[in-house]
């Protein structure tokens, strides 16, 4: 039973991320040209995201669940807990428009870079993929258990959003931008 559940939650999985794929495909820009703004922009929410990760695990701390259990208001902890799950969730959905934002940048830069290099490209190919997984995954687990009982995978979505992001920052850097277009 546990087996057929298992395959049930997978399937469920990839038509989900199938229709995200097929969403971001039909909204994607047909536009190949990348200029100085959108190079500028693409590290700006490189930065973002990394002292959002950063600032994010404030959410999560075992602290203040401590803190706030030792209340003997009810309504003060469910409240605490239901604020927690919806900032929670709030940081993770834009976490993850900002990475796919990113994502669609490096799919134009691959181009316009001086050492262009298809293993580095499967490689950050992979790392997004499984922040993409992890993400919606955990997103799953913040619906139906709050941000308390997942911190462990947070903790691992953070990892993976870090080395996605650290990945894109290696991009960044071998950007020629001898090749980039100025800002209309």
């Amino acid at each position: 039973m546990t087996g057929l559940i298992t395959i049930l939650l997978l399937g469920i999985l990839i038509l989900v991320l199938v229709g995200r794929l097929l969403v971001q495909t039909a909204t994607r820009r047909h536009a190949r040209v990348v200029t100085i703004e959108d190079y500028s922009q693409a590290r700006a929410a490189l930065d973002s995201v990394f002292v959002e990760t950063a600032a994010i695990k404030r959410i999560f701390a075992a602290e203040d669940v401590k803190f706030v259990s030792e209340s003997d208001v009810p309504e003060v902890q469910r409240f605490f807990v239901k604020e927690r799950k919806e900032l929670a969730i709030q940081w993770l959905r834009m976490t993850q428009k900002q990475v796919a934002h990113l994502f669609q940048l490096h799919l134009k830069l691959a181009s316009y870079t001086y050492e262009p290099s298809p293993k580095f490209e499967f490689n950050l190919t992979v790392k997004y993929v499984c922040f993409i997984l992890v993400s919606n995954g955990l997103l799953v687990l913040l619906w139906f258990f709050g941000p308390f009982e997942t911190v462990k995978v947070v903790s691992h979505t953070l990892r993976v959003a870090e080395h996605f992001c650290s990945a894109f920052s290696l991009r960044l850097e071998k950007v020629n931008p001898a090749k980039l277009r100025p800002s209309h």
